[in-house]
């Protein structure tokens, strides 16, 4: 498979890390074997790199512990929709165009996004992590959800309140 044979199935413009999880995301239900028979079938220089940047998957309870910021994940949980805005204040940094210039501004994250905390299980006990998706499109909560996104931090108005330094972007999800 070609770069540009990824890029195409991931509904992406280039094979880059977008593409790289949607393939991650595509494999979840394979065996270890045919996982493998799927990554061989990259070119060689798009299997190495994939291979070198492939996304984590991390349960709920280990992303703070375990994730990376900047680097893409895969967690499958239960989620919670976050409905008090009270009881989480986080923000995310936002790039915004002014003039000619590239400027990050913090903005509340329910702002951008639909907030849910996802568990490890069904009982929904802690720990667990945040998982950002688009706003607007509430998710059906019945069962566990696979997400796949890029880890960000996140930034806190009161220090003391800081119960996560991450959350995911998702870009991809799936009910399981």
């Amino acid at each position: 498979m070609s770069r540009g044979e990824l890029a195409k199935a991931a509904g992406v413009f280039t094979a880059g890390m977008t593409a790289f999880l949607f393939l991650e995301m595509a494999q979840q239900n394979l065996s270890v074997e045919d996982q493998q028979a799927v990554t061989n079938l990259l070119e060689t220089k798009l299997r190495k790199q994939f291979l070198r940047v492939r996304p984590l998957t991390l349960a709920p309870s280990a992303v703070e512990k375990e994730g990376v910021e900047g680097n893409s994940a895969i967690v499958c949980g239960f989620p919670r929709f976050v409905e008090n805005r009270n009881q989480f204040k986080g923000l995310v940094m936002i790039p915004v165009m002014v003039g000619k210039v590239m400027v990050p501004i913090m903005v509340p994250i329910f702002d951008k996004f639909d907030v849910y905390e996802v568990f490890d299980d069904k009982h929904m006990k802690k720990p667990n992590s945040m998982v950002a998706t688009v706003r607007g499109k509430r998710l059906e909560l019945d069962g566990p959800i696979r997400f796949g996104g890029v880890l960000r931090k996140l930034g806190f108005e009161d220090k003391t309140q800081k119960t996560h330094q991450y959350f995911l972007e998702t870009l991809f999800y799936s009910k399981l």
